[in-house]
C-alpha cells in the first residue's frame, strides 16, 4: 500500500454503496472496499497531475472515468487492469485545460466533463481520440500558465468559446456560456425520470445556475440570485426541484412554476423558505437552509 500522504479530491459510490471509487493529487485513483474495510486498487493513473474527478460508468462498477489537471478524461475497464502497469481502455482529448468534473449518464456510453477551458463536453466512450491528437491537446494544457483559483480566464480560452470543434477533439457536443474559476464546479445530467435526461446543468463563478438543452446545445435557463461562485448543484430526481450551494454561503431551492402558456421550457422560481408560497419572481433576499 501505499503509505505516503496524499489528499482525495473526488469521492463516488458505487451503485450498491459496497466500494468508494476516489481520485487524488498524487495522480492515482484508489478503490476502496466498504464491506472489507480495504484498499481494493491503487494505480498511477495521470502522471502525478492532481486527478479532479473520478466516477463509475454504469451500475457494473467494472467501467472507472477520471479526469485530471493534464486536461485528459481516462476510462478504465477494471477486469484488464493491472496496478503495475495500469493501462485505460481509452482516452478522451478535446479540452485546453483540466478536467473539474465527471458525470456519466449512466448508460456505459455518455459522460460529460466540466472543464477550466470554460466549457462542458459531451462524450461518448465507443469513441476515443487517437494518440497523436491526444499528444496535441496535452501539450496544449501543459503550455497553459495561468491558475484558474484567482485569475481571469486568458483572452486565448476566451477566443475559443466562438469557435466550433478542434480538429481531432472528438467528443460529441460542446457547451459554453457558464464560468468555471475559483473552484472545481460540477456539472450534471438532468433526472432520467422527470425531464428523460433532456438537459446539462451546471454551477458557474457568476453566482448563476445554467442550464442547457442537451441536443442543440443551446441556454434554455439562467437562474440567478446567488452573490457568489455556485460550486454545486443537484435536481430532484423525481420532483421539479433544484437545489444551488454557493460561496456566498447559503443554499437554494429553485422550483418549477409552469404557467398556462408555458408548454416548453423550464421555469425555476427560487423560494425564500420552505414555508413561503411559489414565487413568479426570484426574491432578492438569500436563503439558508
Amino acid at each position: 500500500e501505499n503509505q505516503g500522504h496524499f489528499c482525495i479530491f473526488s469521492l463516488r459510490f458505487s451503485q450498491d454503496s459496497k466500494e468508494i471509487l476516489g481520485g487524488a493529487n498524487d495522480g492515482r485513483i484508489y478503490v476502496y472496499n466498504r464491506e472489507a474495510e480495504s484498499q481494493g486498487l491503487s494505480i498511477s493513473a495521470h502522471n502525478y497531475s492532481d486527478v479532479n474527478t473520478v466516477c463509475f460508468m454504469d451500475e457494473t462498477t467494472q467501467i472507472l472515468a477520471s479526469g485530471s489537471d493534464d486536461g485528459l478524461v481516462k476510462v478504465w475497464d477494471r477486469r484488464e487492469l493491472k496496478e503495475d502497469n495500469p493501462t485505460p481502455v481509452g482516452q478522451l482529448a478535446g479540452h485546453r485545460e483540466g478536467i473539474a468534473y465527471l458525470d456519466p449518464r449512466g448508460d456505459g456510453r455518455y459522460i460529460i466533463s466540466n472543464s477550466k477551458d470554460q466549457s462542458i463536453k459531451l462524450w461518448d466512450i465507443r469513441k476515443f481520440t487517437p494518440k497523436n491528437d491526444i499528444y496535441k491537446f496535452t501539450k496544449e494544457v501543459r503550455n497553459q500558465n495561468w491558475d484558474y483559483r484567482w485569475e481571469s480566464v486568458p483572452t486565448a480560452i476566451n477566443m475559443q468559446k466562438d469557435k466550433g470543434h478542434a480538429e481531432g477533439d472528438t467528443s460529441v457536443m460542446t457547451y459554453k456560456g457558464h464560468a468555471v474559476l475559483q473552484t472545481l464546479i460540477r456539472a450534471h445530467f438532468s433526472p432520467m425520470h422527470s425531464t428523460g435526461q433532456r438537459y446539462i446543468y451546471t454551477g458557474c463563478a457568476t453566482g448563476s445556475i445554467v442550464i442547457y438543452d442537451l441536443l442543440t446545445g443551446h441556454i434554455i435557463q439562467y437562474l440567478d440570485g446567488h452573490t457568489a461562485c455556485v460550486r454545486d448543484v443537484s435536481w430532484h430526481p423525481y420532483y421539479p426541484c433544484i437545489v444551488s450551494s454557493s460561496w456566498d454561503g447559503s443554499v437554494a431551492r429553485w422550483d418549477y412554476n409552469a404557467s398556462e402558456d408555458d408548454t416548453e421550457d423550464e421555469d425555476f422560481k427560487r423560494e425564500d423558505d420552505k414555508d413561503c408560497p411559489r414565487l413568479r419572481n426570484p426574491p432578492k433576499r438569500r436563503c439558508r437552509m
